[in-house]
């Protein structure tokens, strides 16, 4: 009589029989197991899985996604494009109970559930009831709704799922104009502190925009977001998916070009200034070059345009004598063709310019031409953004300039602009917030477009 000690991946009385790796169904999520040799297995994991088990669903979600909307009086002109945005948004995911799930708020002074997570299981009926909001009259009371939305985002008779898997999104659409602003930020930020269980996204949307406020109202300032591209979107699958999957990833893939006006009558150093030139400083200084993939390209005009530094990297200090180097001179702008030559720079290879990279144009100015050129600008910024392009106008006031001076300067900035997201208000004492929240979109999540393909 005799025993046998079989090595491993063999079994029976005489060590005679391989065993089958693939038996026990090792592969999660069905995916095929391959027993390629003695004692080992592989699986073969389908597109949506990773890991050696496929043990990483790298479908984003699922997720429970609630929007926030506020539905003040200040918001009516703006309200179309607010619905727009959530449509876009939910018809590029997957809404389902095992998916992601919606629900939506509105707010004025008090907030109300208009439809909660388990109301729609479908895109096309989700889609239609967007438009069931309608702006009403009173304050925007943003500390309340965002107390509101801690509590009924976790809310189980809402049809929120509590599960470890899913995650929890609050979407704000607001214009960063609360009658409360002192009590949203200060709540927006507790919450942020003291309950991981859900993020805040924030999305900046109406005919006026205030920046301080909107970057200071999110989880974390980089998830203020404008609703004329779909950064919020990537953003939120990227932190869907499962830890270590690679369908989206982060980038600083990005060209900038300061365009910075010297004309006689429209240039922000007019009055001796210089808050404008220590604010690009401090916009260079938070792309924090040395450590990301962004290249920053500075052009001047009047009359004709001027390239001060293009996309090649030169030190610090230089880059920041060639900026402070900037001076008034004694033409008009003509500022159709300095768009025309931002193209040209953007374009340029032998400047630095990178095909691929994200392009970002922050265009410097008083806002002091006559309103009759809007119309041309809008086109020359309407042709830029076409071409993947995106303009943000950089408005500089001073000491001295009247209320109805800074209106219509902002109303001329507004007319032309894309989109009244990508318009700034640049004072003497802005602070770091302002600076960031400009710079924010340099910083982005790229996504393959196949996401959502099936999992098997």
């Amino acid at each position: 009589m005799y025993t046998c000690t079989c090595l491993p991946g063999w079994t029976g009385q005489n060590c005679e029989i391989d065993i089958d790796e693939c038996a026990s169904t090792p592969c999660m999520y069905g995916n095929d197991c391959i027993q390629d040799r003695i004692n080992s297995y592989i699986c073969v994991c389908s597109k949506r899985y990773e890991g050696v088990q496929c043990e990483r669903d790298c479908r984003p979600g699922p997720a429970d996604v609630m929007f926030l909307v506020d539905t003040s009086l200040s918001q009516s002109e703006a309200f179309n494009r607010t619905v727009d945005y959530m449509t876009r948004l939910v018809n590029q995911i997957t809404i389902g109970p095992d998916d992601f799930q919606i629900a939506l708020v509105s707010y004025t002074f008090d907030p109300k559930l208009v439809f909660n997570f388990t109301t729609h299981l479908s895109n096309s009926s989700l889609v239609d009831d967007l438009g069931l909001i309608k702006s009403e009259r009173g304050p925007t009371m943003t500390s309340k709704a965002l107390l509101y939305a801690s509590q009924e985002i976790l809310n189980p008779v809402n049809g929120a799922r509590l599960s470890s898997n899913i995650s929890h999104y609050v979407i704000l659409l607001t214009n960063g104009l609360s009658t409360d602003r002192s009590q949203a930020i200060s709540t927006a930020q507790r919450l942020s502190t003291t309950d991981p269980r859900f993020k805040i996204f924030v999305v900046g949307v109406g005919e006026e925009i205030a920046h301080e406020e909107l970057a200071q109202l999110p989880t974390d300032h980089s998830l203020s977001f404008s609703a004329d591209n779909d950064d919020l979107l990537k953003a939120m699958l990227n932190d869907a998916a499962d830890y270590g999957c690679t369908d989206c990833n982060s980038s600083s893939v990005t060209d900038v070009i300061i365009l910075y006006d010297t004309s006689k009558n429209t240039s922000p150093l007019l009055g001796n200034s210089l808050h404008s030139l220590k604010f690009i400083e401090r916009l260079a200084d938070s792309f924090d070059m040395t450590h990301s993939d962004i290249r920053l390209a500075m052009q001047t005009f009047s009359n004709d345009s001027q390239v001060k530094f293009d996309f090649h990297n030169i030190p610090s200090h230089d880059m920041k004598a060639k900026i402070y180097s900037t001076t008034i001179e004694n033409t008009s702008g003509n500022l159709t063709t300095a768009f025309s030559n931002v193209k040209t720079l953007f374009s340029s290879t032998t400047r630095g310019s990178r095909q691929g990279a994200r392009k970002i144009c922050y265009f410097f100015t008083n806002g002091k031409w006559s309103s009759s050129e809007n119309s041309a600008f809008k086109q020359k910024v309407n042709e830029l953004h076409d071409v993947g392009i995106s303009v943000n106008v950089m408005v500089s006031i001073k000491d001295g300039d009247s209320n109805s001076e800074i209106e219509s300067a902002l109303r001329n900035a507004k007319e032309l602009s894309f989109d009244p997201y990508r318009v700034y208000l640049i004072e003497d004492d802005d602070s770091s917030i302002v600076v960031n929240a400009a710079a924010r979109e340099a910083g982005y999540v790229e996504c393959t477009d196949d996401i959502f393909t099936s999992k098997h």
